[in-house]
């Protein structure tokens, strides 16, 4: 009967360590915040994370304009092709 009974008292204590543990607190605050973030939108009180506000959701990844960039070259047809030249001044 003792085994038994000691091996659930351990059990417990480890379950109680890692309640303790800050890192265990941290991982939750991780999940409930990228949980809540995900339910309700950022909070509008806390500070941008990097890439945040630089990012563009229309822009398509890197890969892409990159293999894009290698088709134009390959043409010979420029992706930004420079503007017109002004004109010049009128003809008399």
């Amino acid at each position: 009967m003792a085994p038994p009974l000691n091996l659930l008292i351990r059990a417990l204590v480890a379950f109680e360590d890692i309640l303790r543990s800050p890192g265990f607190h941290r991982g939750v605050g991780r999940i409930h915040r990228y949980i809540d973030e995900k339910r309700h939108g950022p909070l509008p009180h806390e500070p941008l994370r990097q890439g945040q506000a630089s990012a563009n959701p229309d822009e398509q990844g890197f890969a892409r304009y990159f293999f894009e960039e290698l088709k134009n070259q390959l043409r010979g047809t420029p992706t930004n092709p420079p503007p017109p030249p002004p004109p010049g001044p009128p003809k008399r």
